[in-house]
């Protein structure tokens, strides 16, 4: 039976997280060809590096907070707007533009390759993202919900090395970068995911302890389908398992 009143969402803050997670993904991908040069230790680094990393914080705290069930939708939902995303701007791009018009070159130049990022970066995600929540929801167990901040840098570190590796040999190999230069953005990138990864941590357990307070939700997973590709959605997200603060 269809109903006419209003749904309440049991959560208050996740459609804004969720916003947030897919903002941050989106200003990364429109940013990735953009090459910044820092110092000797950042010496080549893509500015989506410099955005990126956010993603694994919110995904840290999604899954600390309202379980790994919740942050899996997110990041698929997240990869399929990407798609959507890319194409519309490839779309716009290549519409025909008035004679008079000069900077339609720039356009191309810059997202040109987008879809080429979007298909490395799907990959990238589906083995980085899920790799981080994993960590984070797994070592929760065993530590009884406590050092979120370790749990956070760990996953972070892990998760970042995959990303890097794949997003350097297919989104950027052959693309004016030889190997040389791709060893110098492999090494600078990840270096910056590190860094990322310690600055995050303490903020990040902050917000994830307000909102387990707030949202009155502590999502452990104990008997969670870690699969990436369960999309079975159960009664609840492990509700008999959620500790009430």
């Amino acid at each position: 039976m269809i109903s006419r009143a209003p749904k309440i969402i049991p959560y208050k803050c996740i459609i804004f997280l969720a916003m947030l997670f897919v903002t941050v993904d989106l200003a990364a991908v429109s940013v990735a060809y953009r090459m910044v040069e820092l110092n000797s230790l950042f010496e080549l680094n893509s500015a989506a590096t410099f955005i990126f990393p956010v993603t694994y914080a919110l995904g840290d705290i999604i899954t600390e907070v309202y379980g790994y069930s919740m942050a899996r939708k997110l990041i698929w939902l997240s990869l399929g707007l990407q798609f959507i995303f890319a194409l519309m701007v490839t779309a716009a791009i290549h519409l025909p533009n008035p004679g008079y018009y000069l900077s339609a070159n720039a356009y191309y130049t810059v997202f040109g390759s987008i879809l080429r990022f979007v298909a490395a970066g799907t990959i990238a995600n589906v083995v980085s993202n899920f790799m981080n929540i994993y960590i984070v929801s797994k070592l929760k167990i065993p530590l009884e919900g406590r050092l979120f901040w370790i749990r956070s840098i760990l996953s972070t570190i892990v998760s970042g090395f995959l990303m890097v590796t794949i997003i350097v040999a297919m989104g950027f190999s052959g693309k004016d970068i030889d190997f040389t230069k791709s060893w110098i953005m492999f090494k600078s990138t990840y270096s910056l995911e590190v860094v990322y990864a310690i600055i995050l941590a303490l903020p990040s357990a902050v917000i994830a302890k307000f909102l387990k307070k707030y949202e009155k939700v502590d999502v452990y997973d104990h008997d969670t389908n870690f699969n990436p590709f369960y999309f079975i959605r159960t009664a609840q997200i492990n509700a008999p398992l959620t500790q009430k603060i």
